[in-house]
């Protein structure tokens, strides 16, 4: 029943006070609940003539609407059951139902089975029902799904059906099912899907992973032949366009290529910088985005660019070596990493490795060698793997931070777009102005000195710190034996030093080591480092042999023209000296005082051999021959020890 206070009416401006009190008189309006001290007099709604109704529903509108929607609402409670059966509901493997602002599916289903809830509470309690309806269950659901209809959408965004026998339906149905009848059976149209088995999705499938990269339209006609023939449905290019971005990933090693397959759609890895330097080094070839003019066959052409090799430290980014040509090749890298060597010396005063180095997979046999010298272990990258190296983007940095202020800078990769490229109306207007290939190495060397000056002080403190048996020395043979040059044939030792004729220029070295004086029957190989030719490596033909040699120190004949310096080497060469003389003399005193026991004998047997000299009794022969029995003594006494000798080994 659906009752009204009485004095809401009055205060409204419904009735006035006299005109309450004639119709309670005339029992025109039934009062179901008099009024007392605190308590208002309550009046059956139903029962009120129909021209203050119409004036209650002007003033606060339906209020039999209110009330049962109020029921409703009120009856409405958070189901967290069903917002994660929703939120977890896969219409197809990996893919949900949408909850995006513009199409919140999520949200609407859920909506519906809160709504369905609270009719459900509602229905169950038969108190509250009859309440609501006005003490009447006639036309229940038609009072319902006017009710329903008149919820909040903004704040309840449903879509149960409006008409009150399908609400009904509906209502069964979930108590029945549960959630799940709420999800539309022709989402994302699978009823109506026309590649409904595996036959023909392996036919589209591989369509869409064929080299060429066929569009969606020439997919399309390739299947509907085929479709054709064994009586399928026929697809159009918009259905060729969701299976493709469905089986994106299965599809794109056919499309890009396996290499394209592994850089995009495997897992990478993510490592994290060394923490020390010399703990990794990375190298690789860049052909710098500087442009240069080169005159040949007649004419001069300005596309040209220089290529650097640089041998990277990714602890702090330094770079730690490089070398500059035309294009890369492995001389090109032997030089780089000769650079680097030199270039720990500069830094630290000694030559050293690195712990590891990373390379690509160019020349790998022939550079190996290279790289296990200057490293305990060489780890080169999966080929065409450019995301395993770290060197890759570093050259875009280093081609935005220095190579775009330059004339001559040429773009970035020809992949970029087009507006981030060098105008090339410019280029061909400064064209003139491009350095030669001189010129260009030039400014790479600038720009590498410049990232180089960035670094250092970070490079050097880090390198402080780092533990001394970490630090991994490498010796100038070492060094000389990997990266030296060698030229011209073998040459001997002279009394006077090792000479040898090098790019029209003749070099005089020494030896430090007496024992290369002992060689001076073989021929050596000269290794040098063309870049400081102070010390070489000699070693011999069949490379059994090496000796570091240092360039002859050159005195001036003149006392006058003698400057700091000279009298140091003089003495250094005579405390070489007085100290091969001395091992020269100590050789020979150990060799006779080994001999002092037989000596004698040596000497008498020769002396009597030459001459004929009797002894006081007038003999002679007899003093020969007993000379010679002390001698067969002696050799029968070391046929003895050899025996000897031979007995034990037969033994063993």
């Amino acid at each position: 029943m659906l009752a009204i206070q009485s004095r809401s009416l009055i205060d409204n401006g419904i009735m006035s006070e006299d005109t309450y009190r004639k119709l309670t008189v005339r029992k025109q309006i039934n009062v179901i609940r008099r009024g007392c001290y605190g308590t208002p007099a309550l009046i059956d709604y139903k029962t009120m003539p129909e021209r203050f109704r119409k004036k209650i529903e002007m003033e606060f509108g339906d209020i039999t609407k209110k009330t049962i929607t109020n029921v409703l609402q009120q009856l409405i409670i958070q189901d967290s059951a069903a917002m994660e059966f929703y939120s977890s509901y896969e219409v197809e493997p990996d893919r949900y139902l949408p909850a995006s602002e513009d199409n919140n599916v999520v949200k609407e289903y859920y909506t519906n089975a809160i709504v369905l809830n609270a009719i459900h509470s509602l229905i169950s309690d038969r108190v509250t029902m009859r309440r609501a309806l006005g003490g009447t269950t006639t036309g229940i659901w038609n009072d319902i799904a006017k009710r329903v209809m008149d919820l909040d959408r903004k704040e309840y965004p449903h879509t149960l059906p409006s008409n009150d026998r399908r609400l009904h339906e509906k209502y069964k149905q979930y108590l029945k099912e549960g959630y799940g009848c709420l999800i539309h059976r022709n989402f994302c149209n699978k009823n109506s899907a026309k590649v409904n088995d595996d036959q023909k999705q392996s036919i589209l499938n591989e369509l869409l992973a064929d080299p060429r990269n066929l569009d969606n339209e020439q997919v399309a006609g390739l299947y509907n032949m085929i479709a054709s023939t064994l009586q399928w449905d026929k697809i159009t290019g918009a259905a060729v366009a969701k299976w493709r971005k469905k089986y994106a990933t299965q599809i794109f090693a056919g499309r890009r290529g396996a290499v394209e397959f592994r850089n995009k759609k495997t897992m990478q890895v993510k490592r994290s910088a060394p923490t020390c330097p010399l703990y990794y080094w990375t190298l690789d070839g860049w052909d710098v985005e500087l442009l240069f003019q080169q005159f040949e066959n007649g004419k001069t052409t300005y596309h040209h660019r220089p290529t650097v090799v640089v041998v990277l430290d990714p602890s702090v980014k330094y770079i730690i070596g490089y070398a500059i040509g035309t294009h890369e090749t492995p001389e090109l890298i032997t030089m780089a990493l000769r650079n680097a060597e030199c270039h720990t010396a500069q830094l630290f005063g000694k030559m050293y490795r690195t712990h590891q180095i990373q390379s690509d997979r160019y020349s790998i046999k022939k550079m190996t060698p290279f790289y296990e010298a200057v490293s305990e272990l060489s780890t080169p990258a999966r080929a065409k793997n450019a995301k395993a190296k770290v060197i890759e983007p570093y050259f875009k940095s280093i081609n935005h931070d220095y190579c775009q202020y330059e004339k001559n800078w040429s773009g970035y990769g020809i992949t970029s777009a087009k507006d981030k490229q060098a105008n090339t109306e410019y280029l061909n207007k400064y064209k003139n102005e491009f350095p030669d290939y001189a010129g260009a190495c030039a400014q790479v060397v600038q720009i590498i000195e410049k990232a180089r000056e960035k670094k250092i002080d970070e490079y050097m403190k880090l390198w402080e710190a780092t533990a001394e048996d970490n630090k991994l020395e490498m010796s100038i043979e070492n060094y000389l034996y990997t990266f030296g040059e060698t030229k011209g044939k073998p040459n001997q030792r002279e009394s006077d030093g090792l000479h040898k004729t090098i790019n029209g220029i003749k070099h005089t070295w020494e030896c430090w080591n007496p024992n290369f004086r002992n060689y001076d029957h073989l021929k050596f190989d000269i290794y040098f480092d063309p870049t400081n030719m102070d010390k070489v490596l000699a070693v011999s033909e069949d490379k059994t042999h090496r000796f570091l040699l240092e360039k002859v120190y050159v005195q001036p004949m003149a006392l006058k023209d003698r400057k700091p310096g000279d009298s140091g080497e003089i003495q250094r060469v005579r405390e070489f000296n007085a100290n091969l003389e001395k091992q020269v003399s100590d050789f020979r005193a150990q060799n006779i005082q080994n001999m002092a026991d037989i000596m004698p004998v040596l000497l008498q047997n020769d002396t009597l051999q030459k001459f004929c000299i009797t002894d006081s009794k007038g003999q002679h022969k007899n003093n020969r021959n007993e000379g010679r029995s002390n001698t067969k003594k002696l050799k029968a006494a070391a046929v003895d020890v050899q025996d000897e000798e031979q007995d034990i080994y037969n033994i063993y």
